[in-house]
């Protein structure tokens, strides 16, 4: 095979399996065009849909999200425009990593204008992800230009904005998001009127996005007039736990069983294909016909969820130490190139969990904008508490988040509500992300950001 097409393979087996697995947190469950109709761009949403979500079980809504007859019908509105950034002019970037040159986001601008949404997304994704495209929908409908972002954990982030390669801590990684910020703003101000600028972030990408609008706070170079964070961790070093511990939920053997847990979730998705010649992802009902025919236990729901996050950490372990020559995982005195055997390596990664990383690489690394950090330092900096003092129930930082969410630890949804006091609202159900899509959550979503500041 032509070593040039080897990463791209894997690459896009690592995206199938990711598929099969249901990927959570929104990553690669399309998004749907028939459902409820919302009131036309720019107007006024009326009385407040009622919360209808029919997944009482937070795994299975974790892993199916919302059920397409109940979604938002968002088909008037266009795809977003693909556009590349560089900035890092005298930036090497290995030719294993042909295909990652330039920093890749998106943008949804109206005609008029009209306030910037920035919006950054979960462990791993990019801009191309489901959720990025609903709320993109849900913004933009309501009069608003939206950019989508990289997750600074996506391997085209860590290789062309990441200052250091080190991603992981929501406080480090809001020096280079914000960075980021400032060079595309600068590019959408030549070509377009902004009224204000705002933030929103989910899942890891809310975490980060209290960090960065903190700091936005001290530099005020963008002076984010309105921040929202849908269900984020409280402390990420928890939550990474949780989710680690996931895996091992119908996997006793993690990612060693991972190849006969794949096989056994295609086989019984294929006998809902009613023996088409192949499985048919385009069609929503899979991942809700999967749940109805064979009720997985929230064992093997939890698996498929660890699963999704492991093979994220994987990429992002991966990346992260090619370019920053670290020898955790890809020797550092090899040059990583087309030609490279990726096996191996791959394998390792896939072994390497977020927590390894987090002890093995985070605690012993110089970061250049936190010097030798304790991993008792990076464990207090990663929770929301730390931050405290700017987040304390500011008018302008909203928190939307699910009473069930399984990132959440014992403690953690207290916690919030300590934090955000009036300015939060939490449904009922939903498990994490899983009702993004649902009427009442583009209410509440577009009724925080039209709310004016006291």
């Amino acid at each position: 095979m032509n070593k040039q097409k080897v990463m791209v393979s894997i690459q896009l087996n690592v995206a199938f399996l990711r598929y099969v697995t249901f990927a959570t947190f929104g990553l690669l469950v399309a998004c749907a065009t028939s459902g409820t109709t919302l009131p036309s761009p720019k107007q006024a949403y009326g009385s407040q849909p009622v919360y209808n979500y029919p997944l009482n079980d937070p795994y299975a809504a974790t892993v199916i999200t919302v059920p397409p007859e109940l979604k938002v019908d968002y088909s008037n509105v266009p795809i977003p425009t693909d556009r590349t950034i560089t900035l890092f002019e005298e930036r090497a970037i290995p030719d294993g990593f042909w295909y990652q040159r330039g920093l890749k986001y998106a943008e949804l601008l109206q005609k008029d204008p009209a306030p910037l949404v920035y919006i950054i997304p979960g462990t791993g994704a990019d801009s191309q992800a489901s959720i990025m495209r609903t709320l993109a929908n849900i913004l933009y409908s309501s009069g608003y230009s939206v950019v989508l972002l990289p997750s600074p954990t996506n391997p085209n982030f860590i290789i062309n904005a990441s200052k250091d390669f080190l991603p992981g801590p929501p406080t480090h990684d809001a020096f280079d998001i914000y960075r980021l910020i400032q060079a595309i703003d600068h590019k959408i101000s030549q070509k377009t009127t902004v009224t204000g600028h705002m933030l929103v972030g989910y899942s890891l990408g809310a975490i980060d996005a209290a960090f960065t609008a903190q700091l936005d706070n001290t530099q005020q170079r963008i002076n984010f007039n309105k921040i929202l964070l849908i269900n984020p961790p409280f402390s990420l070093y928890s939550s990474i736990k949780m989710l680690n511990d996931y895996l091992y939920s119908d996997l006793p053997n993690g990612m060693d069983g991972a190849g006969l847990f794949v096989k056994r979730v295609i086989t019984r998705f294929s006998k809902l294909s009613h023996g088409e010649e192949a499985l048919n992802f385009e069609n929503e009902h899979y991942l809700l016909d999967y749940y109805t025919k064979f009720h997985p236990s929230d064992n093997q729901l939890a698996s498929i969820i660890g699963l999704s996050f492991r093979l994220s950490a994987g990429d992002m372990i991966f990346t992260s130490d090619v370019m920053r020559h670290g020898g955790y995982v890809f020797p550092k005195d090899e040059t990583f190139t087309t030609s490279t055997n990726l096996n191996l390596y791959l394998a390792v990664a896939l072994r390497t969990s977020f927590l390894d990383y987090f002890n093995d690489v985070l605690s012993q690394a110089d970061t250049s904008e936190n010097k030798s950090l304790t991993k008792a330092e990076i464990i207090n900096e990663s929770s929301l508490a730390s931050a405290t003092p700017y987040l304390f129930h500011n008018t302008k930082i909203g928190l939307i988040t699910n009473r069930d969410d399984i990132i959440l630890a014992p403690g953690d949804l207290e916690s919030l509500l300590n934090l955000f006091g009036p300015n939060a609202v939490v449904f009922p159900t939903g498990g994490h992300m899983g009702n993004i899509a649902l009427p009442a959550m583009a209410y509440q979503i577009v009724t925080f950001m039209k709310k004016p500041l006291p």
